[in-house]
């Protein structure tokens, strides 16, 4: 537990990011990039090549899958990212589901005294949608999307605004993530980082970027965070 000089501990934040850390999202973004990929005519791709290219927002995304099928014209690719916006929108939401163990395991650090949040690259006005579809709205203190405002992940500014809107400090927050992208995210604003291994980032990935901590299971996550509450 760390106090703050005053014998009273900070405030604790679990900063999570969405895709591959606390929801099983591929199947709605294979859906929709195979709808945009559709529109131009070009083949489909599988959820293991998508799961690939996702990690830095929408446009990186699209950017991949038409690199990918050999079409890199930046007006292509700027019609391509308005329709893969235009499907996302209708589905992404489809088969979300949360991965075994995780709302056990964000039930466990609430009552553990935490405060709970979401930074993903994931654009804003999608994000609470999908979160909704899994969780009780009231369950995160404060849920943060793409939007232009701040730069993407792993650029800290939207983490560090989020610790700052719930009054904690960094060296007491943890970021909890399953890519690489994570892991900086939560080094660049000085929070311990715990990178998880269930998402859709090899684990080699995730050693190289040394984070202070890797979770195989959802509980691991509580177990390390339970030492500094």
């Amino acid at each position: 537990m760390v106090e703050n000089g005053t014998g009273k501990p900070d405030k604790q934040v679990v900063i999570f990011d969405l895709d591959g850390t606390l929801l099983q999202t591929l199947p709605s973004i294979t859906v929709s990039s195979n709808a945009m990929l559709k529109y131009f005519g070009l083949p489909s791709v599988d959820m293991d090549l998508v799961a690939r290219f996702i990690g830095n927002g929408s446009r990186i995304l699209v950017e991949r899958l038409m690199r990918h099928a050999g079409r890199e014209e930046p007006l292509i690719v700027e019609e391509a990212l308005k329709v893969y916006l235009d499907v996302f929108e209708i589905h992404c939401t489809d088969g979300v589901e949360p991965f075994d163990g995780v709302p056990e395991m964000l039930r466990d650090l609430r009552s553990m005294g935490a405060d709970l949040a979401v930074v993903t690259n994931k654009n804003a006005s999608m994000t609470a949608r999908v979160l909704s579809a899994a969780f009780a709205p009231d369950l995160f203190s404060d849920i943060r999307g793409y939007t232009p405002s701040f730069p993407l992940k792993p650029d800290p500014s939207l983490t560090i605004d989020v610790l700052q809107n719930l009054q904690a400090l960094p060296g007491c927050s943890f970021f909890v993530g399953d890519s690489d992208i994570d892991v900086f995210t939560g080094k660049n604003a000085g929070t311990r980082t715990i990178a998880v291994t269930w998402g859709y980032q090899p684990i080699e990935r995730l050693r190289d970027a040394n984070p202070d901590y890797i979770a195989d299971k959802p509980e691991e996550v509580v177990g390390f965070i339970c030492q500094y509450l």
